[in-house]
């Protein structure tokens, strides 16, 4: 752990902790401790965080607003990077650039400013940019990957890309970018509106999303991804499992899709709540369910 934490303090101009407990970082609020945590400065930091690693071994993952994510009780054995210091903002005509540290919540009030549409449907949708990209989010019939026009990635060894939309397979929940790949930046091809057009259609997306999903608790998010066809949470409350509970999470009253954490849960009592919802599905529908949720790290060690 000294050559590592030499290693780093020597070669990374950001800030680097150690040992950090990754359930302050994530909106579920569950997790154990990650070796290191690292905030790159800029795109050749965030290179040298990406090269130290792979030198060093250890597995990488980024979090930026922390959603969508379930860091297992043992915590993470390698580094976490967060994208904080990519936080531009831009426009250009009917186009804004955004960094990949951007909340999605600012990107889409300062779209609105702009009287640009198309980011809509990211009402309500967590997080950060970067993320939002990453795993092509959306809501309400659409997805971020249909107003991308480029995004530019940082890999090991191979530095700063930027690759144009064309050069992308999004598909459902998923932008097909390298593996191992962090977005800094995102362009977005967006077409003049009405700002106070905007706002109401922002505006009735939060009502029925307060109405429908369980934002008074902590959750990641959607759990699983919708089949084709059908929605993983009616899936779930046809099999009789709206707010079962094992520990403290539980399968949300409002939305069979969501696990909340009630207070106190451990990322032991989310997976069996997981399993127990796949295994119950199956046998009722005959349907496979799969992760939307992204589930890092290691189980906690009996000692």
């Amino acid at each position: 752990m000294e050559h590592l934490e030499r290693e780093i303090r020597r070669r990374i101009h950001g800030a680097t902790e150690f040992d950090v407990p990754l359930a302050r970082q994530t909106s579920f609020g569950i997790g154990g401790p990650a070796r290191v945590v690292a905030w790159p400065a800029d795109e050749a930091d965030l290179l040298e965080c990406l090269n130290l690693a792979a030198t060093e071994g250890m597995p990488v993952v980024v979090l930026g607003g922390g959603s969508n994510t379930l860091v297992r009780d043992g915590g993470f054995p390698g580094m976490v990077i967060r994208p904080d210091a990519f936080r531009t903002l831009e426009r250009e005509g009917a186009r804004i650039t955004a960094g990949a540290g951007v909340r999605v919540s600012r990107l889409l009030a300062f779209a609105m400013k702009q009287a640009l549409t198309g980011l809509e449907i990211l009402t309500g949708v967590p997080g950060t940019v970067g993320g939002a990209v990453w795993g092509n989010a959306g809501a309400w019939g659409g997805a971020v990957g249909d107003r991308v026009l480029a995004v530019r990635i940082v890999q090991a060894a191979e530095g700063a890309t930027e690759i144009l939309r064309a050069g992308i397979p999004f598909r459902y929940r998923s932008s097909g970018l390298p593996a191992g790949a962090v977005i800094t930046r995102v362009t977005f091809g967006l077409a003049a509106g009405e700002a106070a057009e905007i706002r109401r259609c922002v505006s009735t997306y939060l009502v029925q999303r307060n109405r429908k999903q369980p934002v008074e608790y902590r959750s990641a998010g959607s759990v699983f991804r919708n089949p084709p066809g059908d929605y993983a949470g009616r899936l779930v409350e046809a099999a009789g499992l709206r707010g079962a509970r094992i520990g403290n999470a539980q399968i949300a009253e409002k939305h069979g899709n969501f696990i909340v954490n009630l207070g106190g849960a451990r990322a032991a009592d989310v997976l069996a709540l997981v399993e127990l919802a796949r295994r119950r599905v199956r046998e009722s529908a005959g349907v496979d369910l799969e992760l939307e949720l992204q589930v890092v790290g290691v189980d906690e060690r009996n000692t």
